[in-house]
């Protein structure tokens, strides 16, 4: 007989850098739906959503940001 797994407990896929670029730039450059790009590579669409995000808000940072983002706290 196999144990019972909790309910709700998933195993946590881990995502090298080049697949999460991969996956942004088919959204951002090629201009893919996060949903299409998601489903197409077997994830979770709210994991996508969340690297395009962040990709789009580094895009948006000028260079050396952060340095007078520390400067100021």
């Amino acid at each position: 007989m196999e144990a019972a797994k909790p309910a709700g407990k998933r195993q946590r896929t881990e995502y090298n850098a080049a697949f999460r670029t991969k996956a942004v730039r088919r959204v951002n450059q090629d201009g893919q739906a996060a949903a299409r790009v998601a489903q197409a590579l077997g994830m979770s669409e709210a994991v996508l959503g969340k690297w395009v995000r962040a990709a789009r808000s580094q895009a948006v940072r000028p260079a050396g940001s952060e340095a007078l983002e520390r400067e100021n706290k």
